[in-house]
């Protein structure tokens, strides 16, 4: 493992794109709603994240590695919030449509 100027700036991108998610999250405990959040976005975006994850581990990049597992964590922490806070749409009809 070598830490140099192309592993930080790994570091630095990673950092902005694993915390794009994070104003999601946010808002979902602000509000406790999630009914306009996409469950397969976030599930899609677990398995993105363990995948890049093990590539990182594979390829020995601490980079990688790092902000794919708080990516990964990030995206099954609004997941959670998604299951717990998806009522149902008082908007909706009867049926829930």
């Amino acid at each position: 493992m070598q830490f140099d100027a192309i592993e930080g700036l790994g570091f630095v991108a990673g950092l902005f794109g694993t915390f794009a998610a994070a104003p999601q999250g946010l808002k979902i405990l602000h509000t406790r709603s999630a009914r306009d959040i996409s469950l397969a976005t976030y599930l899609l975006a677990l398995v993105g994240a363990a995948l890049w994850g093990a590539y990182g581990f594979l390829a020995d990049s601490p980079a990688i590695m790092f902000w794919n597992a708080v990516s990964a964590l990030l995206s099954a922490s609004i997941i959670a919030l998604k299951i717990r806070h998806s009522g149902p749409d008082p908007e909706a009809g009867p049926g829930g449509i």
